[in-house]
């Protein structure tokens, strides 16, 4: 034994040079006491790991001989390997590791042992932190999980992870316990057993797809029977031959079938996945990526006790259409509960099957149809027999609106009015075309009468009411309130505060003061929600008759309630609001969960709404003190949930509520656009957001690549049109998402460069325009009576009547006003085409520069603004730039109200180019803003370089077609469309689109300043 010590000391001393002999006479002496064959694997060990670190080598000397008592020797040199690799990486991870190694060995039983050391070592290959992770964590993981089998099935599965995603490998590993124990207390050893296989063959076959897999295995095996989950299983294994991903949302989809809707629908729906994957993986994924929500979506339209029918009733209808078409089953999924918002099972199921009509047509149409984009495809949904419709008793609700308020007040379907229509004239209240909610009819009217009341509630209790004390008060306070966070740094960093009552030209109600809002779609949530929860209070204080009816459709709301845990994160401060001012108080569930959110909530609400003398004002303030505490102060939030766990409320309680607050304060920041449409009564608001987001997974096509809808800025208004597609025959309804926001500042300096470099052309175009000026009256002769005599017409009669008898008594004069009455619009393409560079010169590059396009647009308004000045037309500049449809920016660089300014002048030095041209979409929002104006002569003069472009309109025929039905639009509005364009190479194309207006084509487009003054005074005399 002498020599062999002899023999490891002078091996020591020459690989590990720069240790001291007494700590190199230490590890000789502690790895003595092993036998001969473990102290030479342990010296092979030492060295090795001595060339890629010094100190972890000494540290795996030092521990080794503890070490070497838990584990054999093969397990020994796996121990040593995985110790190396990790110092490759991180030399101090690899010293913890080697120095905690005796005691974590220690606490995990011996057989778990190697296949622990073996699955550090497979990790520490690509990540150090995780493998040491991995195992610091083993004692604990494997301590918690009762059968053993189970725990080297686990780990088998790690191991074979690892080889594919370290990660996911210590994902599982580590969510091991929790998933075991929830899925272990069903009792069903067999289950569990299956379900570790299925686990181990994702791991096999697709690797990280199986953490994802495994997480979610306790939802649907401790809410499903066994038989419908080993059926599960078996369909899901099925599916793995093709995909694991696509086996792993097959599985997520199903269970959420399965647990939601029962057995049967699970059957059903599995059927209709089956014929979609026919179509291919890419189809199958993306329809089980849909289908949880859009089952989801389902049950909660019509409350838990309702779903399993309405779902399975859903999915039969669909396995119908199925059998003709599965594009169209898809899409009639898909479309489901959009069209259960407003319709009947029974409705749905005509319409459906109506819909099989046009299964031979286009392919493009009866997709259309089933996805609910056409009018033609809403008209048949909404015309089917069933449900109780407006028409038929307006008549009946006006009387009893009448009744009610002692005023008359005008009765209108929603439908009626346009996006940006004012809904608040406080004349007119407007409600749904149809109720469907009920299958009686006697119960759908008893909606329809509180609906009613509510929306007359409106008008009595002055939710519109313009410049009330309480309502400046409010704006007041949320400026101040802003204006400080701001300045502290904490603000939204909003551009330019809107004007003041006394600043601008009209009053101020709540939409101001929501603008006032560094989130102003988040405040106006909420703010819906809070007044009408005002509107409802008073209704039950002043008329108490009407109290059951309230009643009732309270109740209907408290069934439908989904639960606490199932609603999304993102969505819990406006369902818990939501119960508190509508529902007459949180559910149990809620209260118990989310104590502190719902006691601030309630204290806010008592305060300021729920009290008689209750005004807009209130309403106001409540929604600025909700905004704060979700918002603007996450950490009194935070603060709050700490108190509540300390006063003994649980240990969760604390966690999920801070959470709560951090979540939406989060979810502010990104501003994400998902609405609850659980609330009847804010139909009242709809003009003011977005009923439906095409954002939401729902709405998601899977063919066609499609742009999110982008945030909205501070002082942006939204606004929704319909599109033409040429294949349908039909529009696509609110397809168009129009963003309309004030130009962007510039320097005015390139206006007076414009100015100096046509100081010439200006002064001759101003005369030009000033001649077009009428006078201010004109002499009319020849007149029977008038204000005075014409003397030639009197000379003229005394001279026939004394020749010839024959006289004319037209001797009068009278003087009339003329005024030239014309109100223009320019539409200017800012798209990034019209960045290309045009000069008179190309072989001069250097010396003679030619002009970007866009720059030749504005020296064209700049000419233009200074004639119309000169003639005193009302007009308007617009651009207009895109992003797929949901992104359509409209820019006002001039508003018909506003004058010629320093401030337009920025705006016209601010035009840049960007992204494409959905003409379309900008003609219809300029006609609408046009057709406002009160003038007889409405022209609209688009300036463009070429055809219309977007990513997602398709193909290019679409889009002219689109263009012409918009410019047909415009001359129905009584406007006259004028199109200017340079792109001489596609003239065919454009007759085509432009044949029906008036259009024409600039050869030279440097030419474009000086010749739109001409052109313009051609369209106007």
């Amino acid at each position: 034994m002498d020599e062999l010590q002899k023999e490891v000391k002078k091996q020591l001393k020459k690989h590990l040079r720069g240790v001291g002999g007494s700590t190199i006479e230490n590890l000789v002496k502690r790895l003595g006491g092993l036998p001969y064959e473990r102290v030479l694997l342990t010296t092979d060990i030492g060295v090795a790991l001595a060339a890629t670190n010094l100190r972890a080598a000494v540290e795996m000397l030092k521990a080794a001989p503890e070490v070497s008592r838990l584990i054999d020797a093969g397990d020994l040199r796996v121990w040593g390997e995985a110790g190396k690799r990790l110092s490759a990486t991180s030399p101090e991870t690899a010293i913890a590791f080697f120095q905690s190694s005796n005691v974590t060995l220690d606490a995990i039983p011996e057989e778990m042992r190697s296949p622990v050391l073996r699955l550090v070592n497979k990790q520490a290959a690509l990540s150090a932190n995780t493998a040491a992770d991995s195992f610091n964590s083993a004692p604990r993981v494997i301590a918690r999980i009762s059968d053993h089998e189970n725990v080297a099935q686990i780990l088998t599965i790690c191991l074979e992870m690892a080889r594919h995603s370290v990660k996911h490998s210590n994902d599982l590993f580590l969510a091991a316990p929790q998933v075991m124990s929830e899925i272990e207390a069903s009792g069903d050893a067999e289950l569990t057993k299956r379900a570790l296989k299925l686990t181990a063959a994702f791991a096999f076959r697709s690797g990280g797809t199986a953490a994802d897999f495994f997480s979610e295995l306790p939802t649907v095996i401790t809410a499903a029977d066994r038989e419908s989950v080993q059926r599960l299983f078996d369909i899901t294994e099925s599916y793995l031959d093709r995909s694991g991903g696509v086996a792993l949302q097959y599985f997520k989809a199903a269970s959420r079938v399965l647990t939601i809707a029962g057995k049967e629908s699970f059957e059903r729906w599995t059927a209709l996945a089956k014929r979609v994957g026919m179509q291919g993986n890419a189809a199958s994924y993306h329809f089980m990526k849909q289908s949880p929500h859009i089952v989801a979506e389902l049950a909660a339209r019509v409350g838990p006790q309702r779903r399993t029918q309405a779902v399975s009733a859903v999915l039969e209808i669909v396995e119908e259409i199925s059998e003709r078409s599965t594009i169209a089953a898809v899409e009639c999924f898909k479309a489901s509960p959009l069209a259960l918002t407003a319709a009947s099972l029974g409705q749905f199921r005509d319409w459906a099957r109506r819909g099989l009509e046009k299964a031979s047509e286009n392919s493009r149409r009866v997709q259309a149809y089933y996805s609910l984009e056409s009018k033609a495809s809403q008209e048949a949904l909404f015309k089917i027999e069933g449900g109780l419709t407006l028409d038929s008793v307006a008549h009946t609700l006006r009387l009893y609106v009448e009744g009610l308020t002692g005023r008359s007040l005008h009765v209108a379907s929603l439908a009626s009015i346009p996006d940006e229509a004012k809904i608040g004239d406080g004349s007119t209240i407007y409600l749904p075309s149809v109720v469907a909610e009920f299958e009686e009819e006697r119960e759908n009217f008893r909606l329809f009468k509180v609906l009613a009341a509510h929306a007359a509630g409106q008008v009595e209790f002055l939710t519109f009411a313009q410049d009330a004390p309480g309502t400046v008060a409010a704006i007041d306070e949320i400026r101040a309130t802003f204006n400080q966070r701001s300045e502290e740094g904490v603000g939204s960093g909003r551009r330019n505060p809107p004007k003041t009552s006394t600043e601008g030209s009209g009053g101020v109600g709540f939409l101001f003061a929501l603008g006032e809002f560094p989130d102003r779609d988040l405040a106006t949530r909420l703010f819906t929600t809070v007044e009408n929860g005002r509107i409802d209070f008073l209704l039950r204080q002043v008329y108490r008759g009407i109290r059951r009816d309230l009643d009732f459709v309270r109740e209907r709301l408290i069934e439908r309630r989904p639960q606490i845990d199932k609603i999304p994160r993102e969505l819990l401060p406006f369902e818990l609001l939501f119960q508190i001012a509508i529902c007459g108080g949180p559910t149990a569930e809620a209260r118990r969960s989310y104590p502190t959110v719902v006691r601030e909530i309630e204290q806010i609400l008592s305060d300021y709404i729920f009290r008689e003398d209750a005004t807009v004002g209130e309403s106001l303030m409540a929604t600025l003190r909700i905004y704060q505490f979700f918002v603007a102060q996450p950490s009194q939030a935070d603060a709050q949930s700490e108190e509540s766990g300390e006063s003994g409320q649980g240990g969760d309680t604390k966690s999920d509520e801070a959470s709560l607050a951090d979540s939406d304060a989060e979810q502010s920041g990104q501003r994400r656009q998902v609405e609850v449409r659980d609330d009847p009564f804010s139909l009242w608001n709809s003009g003011q957001q977005q009923e439906i987001n095409p954002d939401y997974d729902i709405f998601n096509r899977s063919s066609g690549p499609e742009s999110p809808e982008q945030d909205l800025d501070k002082g942006d208004l939204a606004f929704y049109y319909d599109e033409w597609d040429r294949e349908l025959a039909d529009y696509r309804t609110r397809w168009c998402r129009i963003i309309e926001r004030a130009g962007s500042r510039g320097s005015r300096g390139f206006v007076e460069l414009v100015r100096s470099r046509y100081s010439g052309v200006i002064s001759s175009i101003r005369y030009q325009f000033q001649l077009m000026r009428p006078e201010n009256l004109r002499r009319i002769r020849g007149e029977i009576d008038g204000e005075d005599y014409d003397l030639q017409s009197v000379i003229d009669y005394a001279l026939d009547k004394r020749s010839t008898g024959l006289i004319d008594d037209r001797l009068y004069t009278r003087k009339l006003r003329r005024e030239r009455d014309v109100a223009v619009s320019f539409l200017l393409d800012m798209s990034s085409s019209t960045a290309r560079t045009i000069s008179r010169y190309p072989n001069h590059p250097y010396t003679q520069p030619g002009q970007r396009i866009i720059d030749i647009e504005k020296e064209g308004l700049v000419l233009m603004s200074e004639a119309l000045e000169a003639v005193g037309d009302v007009y308007s500049m617009q651009g207009f730039t895109s992003e797929g449809r949901r992104n359509v920016k409209f820019y006002v660089i001039k508003d018909f109200s506003e004058g010629y300014s320093a401030e337009v002048e920025r705006r016209i030095g601010g035009i840049s180019y960007q992204n494409n041209t959905r003409l379309g979409a900008a003609i219809r929002h300029a006609t609408t803003r046009l057709a406002r104006q009160e003038a007889r002569t409405k022209l609209m003069i688009v300036l463009s370089d070429g055809r219309p472009y977007d990513h997602d309109y398709g193909d290019s025929r679409y889009a002219r077609e689109d263009t012409r039905v918009a410019l047909r639009q415009a001359r129905i509005e009584g406007i006259t469309p004028f199109c200017i364009t340079i792109d001489r190479e596609s003239e065919d194309q454009l007759k085509d689109m432009y044949g029906e207006v008036g259009y024409t084509i600039i050869d030279d487009v440097l030419s474009l300043p000086e010749r739109l003054p001409g052109i313009y005074s051609r369209l106007t005399t």
